[in-house]
Order: structure tokens, then C-alpha cells, then sequence
């Protein structure tokens, strides 16, 4: 059976809520953050989990070269339009994270906006750690952008309402699960008078964990961050950014 991000009835149906434009306009300054926390003499870049290139195309925009991995040609499509429209050139790749394998091809790796951590086997995520190491340069970093542990479980709630600009409504309704290893939602979003329901989740890891991992795969200097700014990781952070160099 099919993983629940490989289906893109899940992304054409959700997508617009996950992808405001909003998000795409945070895009330019997060990824100057990226650039200025890893510290790479960047030329070519590959964006794990790319979406609707949010990050890819600025990155590209910025005049790096940028490979962008996705699972889902929906978005993958939706990428290059965008692309198009902006007059950039990406190397947009429909893969899985876990099989794409390119060595020593890449100054830095970014995994954004916790695009890291969807499979059902945690060990899953190691795999896709050691291709990132595979994939890097010495020298190279790889940044990933995850909610942390600590703060979902301090701060998850039964229910979650969102009202949107143009009168769509999100119910999230999330539990963590596996002994606090995995958070769980499941989501109704009414429009008009459609409601449609969807689930997913994603494995969650604490600052410790995900550097543990980081050490066995083969990753030397490491750093946690509580955001692209810069700042202390803490209990209250709401994201836990890692970044790893490659020896």
C-alpha cells in the first residue's frame, strides 16, 4: 500500500492550505537564512522534498544551480509553472529521497519545512540521512527544518481551527503516537459546502536525536538552531533547524 504522501489527490485537495502564497513570498528571506547558518561557498544546490518549489526557485533565482527532488508530480507540475513564470531554470526530478542517489554532486542540502520524517519506518529516515551525506561534497552542509519534539509535545492541541482569507475552514485534529515517535493529523477542510478529509503524519525527533543520527551516518561538526534567524534552540522554539557539515 502507498505511503499517504505518495498520492496526489492528497496534494491537489490540501495543497492550496499548505502552500498559501503567503509561504511562497517568506520563501526569499529564508533561504538568505539558509545561506548565511550553513556558511557554504553555494553552487549547487538540492532541495529534498521540494513541493511546489517554494525554496528552489528563489534558490535558482539567486543564480545557484538547483536540482529539486519531489515524489509527487503534482506538485513537481505546479513547480515548473512557477518556475516558468519567474524565468528560472531547476532541475526538478519526480523521486523518492530514499532511492535518489547522487554522490559528491552538491555544496548544500535543504530539507525544508519538515519535508523530513514521512515514512513509516523511522529507519527510513537514516537511509535518507546517509544519501544525504552520499550526496554532498566535503566541505558541504546539509540543513533540515523540522518541528521539534519538545515543542509539539508542549504545545499540541485536540482540535485546531483555521479560517482562511477566502472562506476556506481547516479542522486539524492531531495525536501523537508510537510512544511520542510520531505526530498524527488528521484533517477536514469544509469549502462551500464540500468537506474533505485527508490524514498524515510525520516521525518526530528532539535535537538529540536527530544529531545522533546525523553522527552515525557520518556528519562532523553539527548545529541546532530554534530558527533560520539564528536563535538558541529551546523548549518554546517552534522550529528545530539542524545543520551539518560534511568533513
Amino acid at each position: 500500500m502507498a505511503e499517504w504522501f505518495d498520492n496526489d489527490d492528497f496534494w491537489r485537495i490540501f495543497g492550496d492550505c499548505m502552500f498559501r502564497e503567503e509561504r511562497f513570498r517568506e520563501a526569499q528571506a529564508e533561504i538568505e537564512s539558509v545561506l548565511a547558518l550553513t556558511g557554504v561557498e553555494t553552487h549547487t544546490v538540492l532541495d529534498l522534498g521540494c513541493g511546489p518549489g517554494r525554496h528552489a526557485i528563489p534558490l535558482a533565482a539567486r543564480g545557484l544551480q538547483v536540482t529539486a527532488v519531489d515524489l509527487s508530480s503534482l506538485l513537481l507540475e505546479r513547480a515548473g509553472q512557477r518556475a516558468s513564470v519567474a524565468g528560472v531554470t531547476v532541475e526538478w526530478v519526480r523521486a523518492d529521497m530514499r532511492e535518489f542517489n547522487r554522490e559528491a554532486a552538491f555544496d548544500l542540502v535543504i530539507s525544508m519545512w519538515t519535508s523530513f520524517g514521512y515514512f513509516d519506518n523511522p529507519e527510513d529516515d537514516v537511509q535518507v540521512l546517509r544519501r544525504c551525506h552520499s550526496a554532498l561534497r566535503p566541505g558541504g552542509a546539509l540543513l533540515l527544518d523540522v518541528v521539534g519534539k519538545e515543542y509539539v509535545v508542549r504545545n499540541i492541541e485536540p482540535v485546531h481551527l483555521t479560517e482562511y482569507d477566502d472562506g476556506d475552514i481547516l479542522i486539524e485534529r492531531p495525536v501523537l503516537e508510537a510512544g511520542m515517535t510520531r505526530y498524527s493529523n488528521e484533517w477536514l477542510l469544509i469549502r462551500g459546502q464540500r468537506v474533505e478529509r485527508g490524514n498524515w503524519h510525520h516521525n518526530l525527533y528532539s535535537g538529540q536525536e536527530l544529531v545522533d543520527r546525523l553522527r552515525a551516518v557520518g556528519f562532523g561538526e553539527l548545529a541546532l538552531y530554534g530558527s533560520l534567524q539564528g536563535a538558541e534552540y529551546e523548549l518554546d522554539s517552534e522550529r528545530l533547524i539542524v545543520v551539518a557539515w560534511k568533513d
